[in-house]
């Protein structure tokens, strides 16, 4: 569709195109505002990334490989974390990020997004992170490292397929977030490639599907060539983490 004229993808909405328009794209890239919307969805994508990997690698670390008196509660309300979803709490967020100020900013959204990505997180990194022996931190101790040395110098290399893991499917699963980043990136400055996108096909309406497919595809190309990418990692993961005890 992205590569027929605005006439053939009435007259060929199926078809391969008879000769390919490659001008819809020139197009979409400079009336969709294409590059403040991409580079919106990777300041938000990579936010979440950091943040909910750093916070939640230690946190898993915390749950599988030391014992303290509230363990077995702090794990299962990480996990609650697993069945809730955005719409039920979006209302009150909405409030929350308004009290603090930080509506129409990156970080009142890169904040929502890590909180409900780290429950996966952790509890993926806390099934590889049981399977490790106990040596690993015993010898750290004897060498004279302490707690963080011991996590960033051993522990987070060893888990590094996990955390690439999850690098994937956080970044598939915010690029492709639609309900919170319509609500509160209400600016079209703070605007993601999903709300740009929706804002972009009303413009246009229905008249040209060339147009309109060219900027689905542009938006999409990032997501793919990342999956494609990272897809024998996540099959990986899944597989060693379905035989962890």
């Amino acid at each position: 569709m992205s590569l027929k004229s605005k006439k053939e993808a009435y007259a060929n909405p199926f078809g391969i195109p008879t000769s390919w328009d490659w001008h819809n794209f020139g197009e979409a890239l400079s009336k969709y505002h294409f590059y403040t919307y991409f580079q919106n969805s990777l300041i938000y994508t990579a936010g979440t990334i950091a943040l909910t990997l750093t916070t939640g690698s230690m946190l898993a670390y915390c749950l599988s490989r030391m014992q303290w008196r509230f363990n077995s509660a702090a794990l299962f309300y990480v996990s609650l974390g697993l069945i809730v979803p955005i719409e039920v709490v979006v209302i009150p967020l909405f409030q929350l990020i308004k009290e603090l100020h930080i509506k129409n900013s990156y970080l009142g959204l890169i904040l929502p997004y890590s909180g409900f990505a780290i429950a996966s997180c952790v509890l993926m990194l806390y099934a590889f992170l049981r399977s490790l022996p106990k040596e690993l931190e015993e010898a750290s101790c004897i060498d004279g490292a302490n707690v963080y040395q011991t996590f960033f110098k051993i522990i987070f290399p060893i888990v590094m397929p996990a955390l690439m893991t999850q690098c994937v499917l956080i970044f598939i699963r915010i690029w492709n977030e639609f309900p919170l980043a319509f609500i509160i990136a209400s600016k079209d400055q703070f605007r993601p490639l999903t709300v740009g996108l929706l804002s972009y096909f009303v413009n246009v309406g229905v008249a040209d599907w060339g147009l309109i497919g060219a900027s689905m595809l542009l938006s999409s190309l990032p997501m793919i060539i990342v999956y494609l990418i990272g897809n024998e990692k996540i099959e990986n993961a899944l597989t060693a983490g379905a035989i962890l005890k």
